[in-house]
């Protein structure tokens, strides 16, 4: 049965929700004109930030993620009918009390069988990429010089990567640009950018899987790249 229901949370100042112990709040320590200060919680933009909250978040909720997806701090819960759904969310929502952590009301998206996720539809067992993942091909040239230019165009692909099959391996030549001491930008970069961008305008519908189906898992790898699909 394809999953029919979503509802979306995110966490209000996820970061600002998880205490840092009180004898390491000194290495937050800043200094401004009228004194200094330290943080209580972990600041936004801390190298360790993001990891420590997804290891927090994946400590509360392993329990239950056969119907909770979470990612930093925005939550999905889905279920596969109105009934199991309501189920689904009184337990999310009772978690999130008793760990202390607090929702943003104005976020909150409850039973849609329609629901945008970290930059994609999800809808009747179906992922697209919403249109602004995907715009972002025409706004780079087919010769990408810049090393940040190149940095920013790779990290748009990461939102669409699993839409075009053997992205990784496509996309290495352009991955060993950034490097120290680079390659010279040839005919066969510019070929793969093109390439890529062609695809991006025409990516396929990802379906997701029925968990009571069985399932093989074929993987392959090699000098430059590895990958696996689901069947």
């Amino acid at each position: 049965m394809l999953l029919q229901f979503f509802s979306k949370f995110d966490l209000k100042s996820g970061f600002w929700q998880i205490q840092i112990h009180p004898s390491d709040r000194y290495k937050t320590v800043f200094t401004v004109p009228f004194g200094q200060y330290e943080w209580n919680v972990m600041p936004f933009g801390l190298k360790n930030a993001p990891s420590e909250f997804q290891k927090v978040m994946n400590d509360i909720f392993n329990p239950y993620l056969n119907f909770i997806l979470v990612y930093i701090d925005d939550v999905l819960v889905y279920s596969d009918n109105l009934e199991q759904h309501f189920k689904h969310v009184n337990i999310f929502l009772d978690v999130t009390k008793r760990n202390g952590l607090v929702i943003s009301a104005s976020k909150i998206s409850l039973c849609q069988i329609s629901i945008r996720f970290l930059g994609h539809n999800i809808c009747q067992g179906k992922i697209i990429p919403i249109n602004r993942s995907i715009e972002f091909a025409d706004k780079f040239p087919d010769q990408i010089l810049d090393k940040i230019q190149l940095q920013r165009f790779l990290g748009c692909l990461n939102y669409i990567s699993k839409h075009i099959p053997n992205l990784s391996i496509l996309s290495k030549p352009l991955h060993d640009r950034p490097r120290k001491n680079p390659p010279a930008w040839t005919q066969k970069h510019t070929d793969t950018v093109k390439y890529i961008k062609l695809q991006v305008k025409s990516l396929p519908c990802l379906v997701l899987c029925d968990p009571k189906l069985f399932k093989i898992v074929e993987i392959d790898a090699s000098d430059i790249g590895y990958g696996g699909i689901l069947k």
